[in-house]
């Protein structure tokens, strides 16, 4: 490659580069700012532009649960986080379960009244997995966001509400393409969502496991 063609093309992607710039980060009309990606970013943390804690979760689907979840609905999540916060504010109780000691302790004094929170150290197809279970109720939502994901699929069935779904977070990777293949032999459609998660820089993707009549209206 000649010279002049290599100065060339490095001019070409400064260009491009600062067309990028311009449209996505001195904008403040962008979705980096719309989204409040920015603030995360800034923050550290997902966080939306009031402020409030958000799931990290891609912007669409943290978008879909902002507008269907309702304080008629029992929501279970498979790890714990600034999505039970969010969870908390929108359903009528959650419970939730987390395998990291420390971050135990640093939410159990600061979730709501309506949050159950659960330690449990982590395991494969062993007690993890199977807390959903013990808690001998029916959840109109499970979310899987945790460790052993899927088995914790497998075990969420027999506690889903008839209206029930499962959300699967972080399903583009390969290791959790077993735990939606049982899903559907389950009799459940499947519906993905990507996009970006607040403060990364790739395309995320959760999957929501859903039948009719399901409580997302999906």
């Amino acid at each position: 490659m000649s010279v002049i063609k290599k100065i060339s093309e490095f001019f070409s992607t400064a260009a491009l580069h600062y067309r990028a710039y311009k449209i996505l980060i001195r904008n403040k009309r962008s979705y980096l700012y719309t989204t409040a990606w920015m603030q995360s970013l800034a923050e550290g943390k997902p966080i939306d532009n009031s402020q409030n804690a958000i799931p990290w979760m891609n912007f669409n689907i943290v978008e879909l649960l902002d507008q269907r979840l309702n304080k008629n609905l029992n929501l279970f999540e498979f790890g714990s986080g600034y999505s039970t916060y969010f969870y908390a504010d929108r359903v009528r109780c959650v419970t939730s379960l987390e395998y990291d000691s420390h971050w135990y302790q640093l939410l159990k004094p600061q979730v709501a009244e309506n949050v159950k929170l659960i330690f449990q150290q982590e395991d494969i197809d062993g007690d993890y997995c199977r807390v959903i279970v013990k808690q001998q109720q029916k959840f109109d939502v499970v979310v899987v966001d945790g460790r052993d994901r899927g088995n914790c699929i497998k075990q969420c069935f027999a506690s889903l509400s008839e209206q029930g779904v499962i959300l699967l977070d972080d399903s583009q990777r390969e290791r959790y393409q077993e735990g939606i293949e049982l899903a559907e032999a389950e009799g459940f459609r499947v519906l993905h969502m990507s996009g970006l998660k607040a403060t990364g820089g790739r395309a995320h993707r959760t999957t929501i496991l859903y039948r009719d009549g399901n409580c997302l209206g999906i």
